[in-house]
């Protein structure tokens, strides 16, 4: 009788050593698996000081016009702090932009923005736009705010008593040429 508990309790033990070296195998291939899943979707990241915290919005376009009201714009939070930081938005998978505008917040309280650079990146290919090309590709919506190309600080104006929300639109026969050049 102990004899046949000693072989039970032995096949249960051989049982659960099969069954862990089993699992085992299932988790390393599954880390195999997502190594190899590719991210296509089109990248625009932000190099920015921005002092307060705030919601920035990116604008985009498929069709090669500056027409930003045809698609909803993505949000981010962005959180105030003295040094430079990078704001990543991630368009929707197989999206890509002819044309972009950023939003820099909608804080009333928002200090001046320091824009040190706009990266786009898509899949491996990336183009980094620092001071002062980022005039060459990007202009302040000069109703809302100002944008010295030289420095890369962005002003709100303020009209009424009230802060305007400042945003960089591109320039159309500039911006869409380096987008399709980093898709190719």
């Amino acid at each position: 009788m102990m004899k046949s508990k000693f072989i039970t309790l032995g096949i249960c033990i051989i049982c659960f050593l099969i069954s862990c070296k089993y699992e085992k195998k299932t988790d390393s291939k599954e880390v195999v698996d997502k190594k190899e899943i590719i991210d296509n979707s089109f990248k625009v990241i932000l190099d920015v000081i921005v002092k307060e915290n705030d919601d920035f919005s990116i604008f985009y376009t498929e069709d090669g016009s500056s027409d930003f009201t045809k698609i909803p714009p993505i949000w981010l939070t962005v959180k105030g702090s003295e040094y430079s930081q990078k704001v990543l938005f991630s368009l929707p998978e197989d999206v890509i932009p002819t044309q972009l505008r950023i939003d820099f917040g909608i804080n009333e309280n928002q200090k001046d923005i320091i824009l040190n650079s706009v990266e786009m990146k898509y899949m491996e290919n990336a183009k980094k736009i620092g001071c002062p090309q980022l005039v060459s590709y990007f202009r302040a919506d000069d109703s809302k705010c100002t944008f010295d190309h030289v420095t890369g600080k962005i002003v709100a104006k303020i009209v009424d008593g009230k802060r305007q929300f400042p945003s960089l639109y591109p320039h159309e026969t500039v911006l869409q040429p380096e987008i399709e050049k980093l898709i190719q």
